[in-house]
């Protein structure tokens, strides 16, 4: 009996901790007035950056929304022929974040040595974001989709495409909107 209870108890705590996992959260926008119902067809238009952002992380976030547009819609090679335009974004922004490390103390008052306090922490970082927009032909925003990207963590590019492949299906997936 006692021979199950570190398997059965390692079990329970891989759940435990497994369902804390959460998904990147997913900013979505639409018009709602818009009829989503005869898309058939698209055209990709140039990619837009905003920030430090590498023109290879804007070719990767451009294959990436393609790969995945493929596989339910047709291209069209003019935008006057498409049933709605597809825009990548990638913006990149750096950040500084501030926090106390309540764990570590640091004394110190004046000269006297007297009084403790937790010391300040501030640590810069870049947060990249894929955005990706559908347009009607005639340029009117039809819906948005964006999350933070978690790609540039990756040092290898095919770690980097993948991971931007798999921030566009869960971009993607979402169009077109559910009523």
């Amino acid at each position: 009996m006692a021979r199950f209870r570190a398997p059965v108890l390692a079990l329970f705590l891989f759940l435990l901790l497994g369902g804390c996992a959460t998904a990147p959260p997913v900013a979505l926008d639409y018009d709602p007035q818009a009829d989503f119902s005869g898309l058939r067809t698209y055209h990709l238009l140039d990619p837009l950056a905003t920030g430090p952002v590498s023109p290879l992380e804007l070719k990767r976030a451009r294959q990436a929304v393609e790969g995945i547009l493929s596989n339910r819609y047709r291209s069209v090679e003019h935008p006057e022929d498409a049933d709605f335009l597809v825009q990548v974004q990638m913006q990149s922004v750096e950040k500084v974040a501030v926090y106390e490390d309540r764990f570590g103390l640091y004394g110190g008052y004046r000269y006297w040595g007297f009084g403790w306090r937790a010391p300040v922490e501030v640590r810069e970082y870049r947060q990249d974001i894929l955005v990706v927009d559908v347009l009607s032909p005639e340029n009117s925003p039809l819906w948005r989709a964006s999350m933070p990207s978690r790609a540039g963590r990756y040092r290898d590019p095919a770690q980097r495409h993948q991971r931007l492949r798999e921030e566009a299906a869960l971009l993607l997936n979402r169009f077109p909107p559910a009523y």
